[in-house]
């Protein structure tokens, strides 16, 4: 179970970056590099999340928000590996 909460949260934090870092990253960058920027923004602005919804003590409220972006999250990973094959 903790697996597949991991792996949710995961999911949601790369479509988390994948959004924010289309108004920062340029097309010209290579899909890979963007993917790793969009991974490193989204880690940090989920354990920001995390961290204030914690110290709010209602980690899990957070917890499930993060969580409902999953299904969001495989739709961005789609739309991100569709258009990295078209190049």
């Amino acid at each position: 179970m903790t697996f597949l909460v991991a792996a949710l949260v995961a999911i949601a934090t790369m479509s988390i970056g994948l959004r924010i870092s289309s108004f920062f990253v340029s097309d010209r960058v290579h899909p890979i590099g963007r993917l790793m920027v969009a991974i490193a923004t989204g880690t940090l602005i989920s354990a920001a999340i995390l961290q204030a919804f914690s110290s709010y003590r209602v980690f899990d409220f957070g917890l499930g928000l993060l969580i409902s972006l999953s299904p969001v999250g495989l739709f961005d990973l789609a739309k991100w590996w569709f258009g990295w094959r078209r190049r």
